[in-house]
């Protein structure tokens, strides 16, 4: 993937998971990085794990993290203001950050609602206006971590499927809108990959549940996704070779949603 070398790039959600492995790998490609998190413990960890990545190219001090909700609109605000005071530029911002919470209709509170679309839909456009004079002036461009879930139907996690849908056709939306502007506008659609957002499957929050659940149900080798699957997706996306890619809601699972919907086949919480 070429022509990453020296961009700045935002990467939300980067404290664990798909965002910091992400984060990593800018960082092994020559980027300056800022990550952002809620934990500031886990963040501290992942800044670490990139200045260990970008040593090798000699610049270890091209990181800052931003600890913070991205619900508030100061820590948006911020996240943007900082990048551009330590890098001077803005190439890529990676909307990474979400929750997955919720349940079917006659079970799902307000909060639960509220606080999903807030945070997998509201704060990921209003970050976008954020950083949208900033990527304008280097034709930059966008990944919204999307979910194959966008598309399908299940019997609980009702806001997370609603913020999903949303955000596909918003990366759609932006493309159109942003495209005469040289920004463009992707998203990765993840099946179930091995992080922390997916511990609501099994019982007792097993690190391995996503591994037993969809790995032996992915066609491709038969296992489920890692952080590192969609991590390389993103780079590509942001790459001189993804260069007349924009509008598009690219599927990373193995091959699983080919299968038909997971949810005819998945357990249900709490069963055993």
């Amino acid at each position: 993937m070429s022509g990453l070398a020296g961009k700045s790039v935002i990467v939300t959600g980067s404290s664990s998971g798909i965002g910091e492995a992400t984060a990593i790998l800018f960082a092994r490609k020559g980027c300056n990085v800022t990550l952002c998190g809620q934990d500031s413990g886990r963040l501290q960890e992942a800044e670490e794990k990139c200045k260990q990545a970008g040593a090798a190219g000699g610049h270890t001090n091209r990181f800052i993290a931003v600890a913070g909700d991205m619900t508030d609109s100061g820590v948006r605000k911020k996240v943007v203001q900082d990048t551009q005071a330590a890098f001077g530029r803005l190439d890529v911002l990676v909307a990474n950050h979400g929750v997955l919470m919720g349940g079917a209709l006659p079970d799902l509170s307000e909060i639960d609602y509220d606080t999903t679309m807030d945070i997998n839909l509201k704060s990921t456009v209003f970050l976008i206006k954020e950083a949208l004079p900033y990527l304008e002036m280097t034709k930059g461009s966008i990944v919204c971590v999307s979910s194959i879930f966008s598309t399908m139907t299940g019997p609980n996690l009702l806001p997370y499927f609603l913020s999903k849908a949303a955000t596909d056709h918003l990366v759609r939306c932006l493309a159109v809108q942003l495209g005469p502007k040289g920004i463009r506008v992707n998203a990765v659609n993840p099946s179930g990959v091995n992080t922390r957002i997916a511990r609501f499957l099994g019982d007792s929050g097993d690190p391995d549940a996503v591994d037993k659940v969809f790995g032996p149900n992915t066609p491709l080798a038969g296992q489920a996704s890692g952080a590192q699957e969609q991590a390389d997706v993103i780079a590509f996306l942001v790459s001189e070779e993804a260069r007349f890619i924009t509008g598009q809601c690219l599927v990373v699972d193995g091959g699983l949603g080919l299968k038909g919907n997971p949810f005819n086949w998945l357990p249900q919480q709490g069963s055993s």
